[in-house]
């Protein structure tokens, strides 16, 4: 069977604890380039992170259960703004928009179509590009 990226990480911390998330549910999976980073983080950006390795076969389960942790994670979320707890997760794709630029995304994320990602509140509008830190 083959081995395939589903994710990367810069953070030794987030790494693990997605891997034991899937090993519990079953995913046979493991991070890659987790001791070269975990040395010497500067390395990160050059090799493209720790990545989180998954069976081919595996490899839709995982992506669903990690999908719906970090949605049922995002739901405990409060809005600073309105106090609702109605954040959701948002993607968009950001295609390049010349060949050069798809080269550099490739040379530097490892990826042509980078998936940006999001939060947004669904009551009030405000959208946040990381997590507000209170959980009320």
């Amino acid at each position: 069977m083959n081995f395939i990226q589903i994710r990367s990480f810069d953070n030794y911390i987030e790494a693990n604890l997605v891997l034991g998330m899937l090993q519990e549910n079953g995913i046979n999976c493991h991070l890659k380039d987790e001791n070269t980073i975990t040395i010497d983080p500067l390395l990160s950006p050059a090799i493209g992170g720790m990545k989180l390795m998954v069976y081919e076969s595996q490899a839709e389960r995982a992506r669903e259960i990690l999908t719906e942790a970090e949605k049922e994670y995002v739901s405990t979320i409060t809005c600073t703004k309105c106090g609702e707890k109605k954040i959701v997760v948002k993607e968009f794709i950001d295609k390049p928009k010349s060949f050069l630029a798809a080269l550099k995304s490739q040379l530097l994320m490892g990826q042509t179509t980078p998936v940006i990602k999001y939060y947004c509140c669904e009551n009030c509008g405000t959208v946040y590009q990381e997590l507000p830190s209170t959980t009320n």
